[in-house]
């Protein structure tokens, strides 16, 4: 598909270094809206390190920024936090899990963002003695559920959940912000069966369909071939290949990512991160 307009994000030599060690060379592609991109490479090969100067993380500013130029809806950023990221319309689901597990999925949606009712009291007092708008949540946090197409029972204590559907929760918070415009999945269905990875595929492109930008993180590189419009593969701390997805093959993106051939003897539907088929 050929995008036109101006791009949702656009890197332009983007750098980094981590003590003298350069982990990212002049990095450079764009999104633009209602596009599912494809980041693969190896362990190592920097995406973690991209997506953390893209979703303004910490870590970033504490050891000496980088450099290139981050834009986005064509006018240039540089966030000090991941507040700032989120305030411009960015959400990431990380692979490790952010969840309270005492709380019920509604109230780890809506988290820090709880819809309230304004008391009489309140105007007396202050907005701290407001109470929660309970039946707004359920109905904000049902909502975003829904996006994903997964039956879950917004009252359900989170602890008690099958993995799985902590993984359909932290996607959802993130879809329940209505600023949300770009949307990062990190090995969104590493810890999905089967049936639910095939949902979970469907709501990014429904997701996409709607406007959002994705960018989709996987070794999976089946899923990557199935749902994403445009490939970026990185090889230390480099773009290597930025291909339309359409055409390309598994074993492509495989020998991208680890620089040689590998066995086509076997199956690549998904490879580890040292490029070994699994």
């Amino acid at each position: 598909m050929a995008y036109t307009g101006t791009p949702i994000l656009e890197l332009r030599g983007i750098g980094k270094e981590f003590f003298g060690n350069k982990v990212l060379t002049d990095v450079s592609f764009s999104l633009h809206s209602g596009e599912i991109l494809g980041l693969v490479g190896e362990n190592g090969a920097g995406k973690s390190t991209l997506m953390n100067i893209l979703f303004g993380m910490e870590v970033i500013q504490q050891t000496g920024g980088y450099t290139g130029e981050m834009l986005i809806a064509g006018k240039p950023v540089k966030y000090q936090s991941s507040f700032d990221a989120i305030a411009d319309g960015i959400g990431m689901v990380h692979q490790e899990f952010s969840l309270l597990p005492d709380f019920s999925v509604a109230e780890n949606i809506l988290l820090n963002r709880e819809p309230h009712v304004h008391s009489f009291v309140a105007e007396v007092f202050g907005d701290r003695l407001d109470t929660i708008d309970r039946k707004s949540m359920v109905a904000r946090a049902e909502t975003a559920i829904g996006k994903l197409g997964v039956q879950i029972d917004s009252s359900t204590p989170v602890g008690s959940m099958p993995v799985g559907h902590k993984q359909f929760t932290e996607i959802a918070r993130e879809l329940s912000k209505d600023s949300i415009r770009i949307l990062v999945l990190d090995e969104p269905t590493a810890v999905l069966t089967e049936q639910e990875a095939s949902i979970l595929l469907k709501a990014v492109k429904k997701l996409a369909s709607e406007g959002i930008a994705i960018i989709f993180i996987s070794h999976r590189l089946q899923e990557v071939v199935d749902v994403c419009d445009t490939v970026v593969v990185m090889r230390d701390g480099k773009i290597v290949h930025n291909e339309p997805a359409e055409g390309v093959s598994i074993e492509q993106i495989a020998r991208w990512m680890v620089g040689r051939d590998v066995d086509q003897s076997k199956s690549h539907r998904s490879f580890d991160y040292d490029g070994t088929p699994v």
